[in-house]
């Protein structure tokens, strides 16, 4: 089921929120930075990402409008665990840590859907891990279209799922820990047998059933 944020938190953030826009490409902040505030995107996508020291880069996750970045250090005052990117042109409302915390504690019902939030984030990292742990590689990438189209995509009226949002195979290897050329095999064979139809910048899910009994197998 994909996450929503509290709409508590949303109006809250939005209607207090300083616009801010960045640029595609642009760094929205990085790991070990000092900056607290907690971001309400409107518009683009953004990557959460973490490298390694000796430089391997993972993707955690893609957020996109309506989703909430930076709450940790929001909340802690410490500092950034992951960096945030824009991978396209995105606009938010950007809140200091001090007013945040001072608009949580005159509403309760913003302050539940934060709560909310940070309990979704411990479960979505429970999933990754437990994602390493037990699936293989091909597992792990079925998984993640079948996400990808429910987050990202469309359903369309013959029961397959259209993604627009233009995922390169490299970012799909970050999600999943696989390289390009792994990623590139593993889709040329699901669009050779049907599953996935591959349009310019795209894909269309077209067997999301197959798709989703491949994403069941362990291991």
């Amino acid at each position: 089921m994909n996450f929503k944020v509290g709409p508590s938190l949303v109006a809250l953030l939005d209607q207090h929120g300083r616009a801010t826009v960045f640029e595609e490409g642009a760094t929205i902040y990085c790991a070990g930075s000092t900056s607290t505030s907690m971001m309400l995107v409107l518009s683009g996508r953004v990557e959460i990402s973490h490298t390694a020291s000796d430089g391997r880069r993972s993707i955690l996750t893609h957020l996109g409008p309506g989703d909430v970045l930076g709450e940790l250090a929001a909340l802690d005052g410490g500092p950034r665990s992951a960096d945030a990117f824009a991978v396209t042109a995105v606009s938010g409302r950007v809140l200091a840590r001090e007013h945040v915390l001072r608009l949580l504690r005159q509403a309760p019902d913003a302050a539940l859907d934060t709560i909310g939030l940070l309990c979704n984030r411990v479960r979505e990292t429970s999933v990754m891990y437990s994602d390493y742990m037990l699936a293989d590689g091909r597992t792990r990438l079925a998984r993640l279209l079948l996400r990808l189209a429910e987050k990202w995509g469309e359903a369309l009226p013959d029961g397959r799922l259209r993604l627009d949002e233009r995922f390169s195979q490299s970012e799909l290897g970050d999600l999943v820990g696989l390289t390009r050329e792994s990623v590139n095999r593993n889709m040329r064979d699901w669009e050779q047998t049907g599953l996935i139809e591959r349009r310019g910048r795209g894909m269309i899910l077209c067997d999301p059933v197959s798709l989703a009994k491949a994403a069941e197998v362990a291991e």
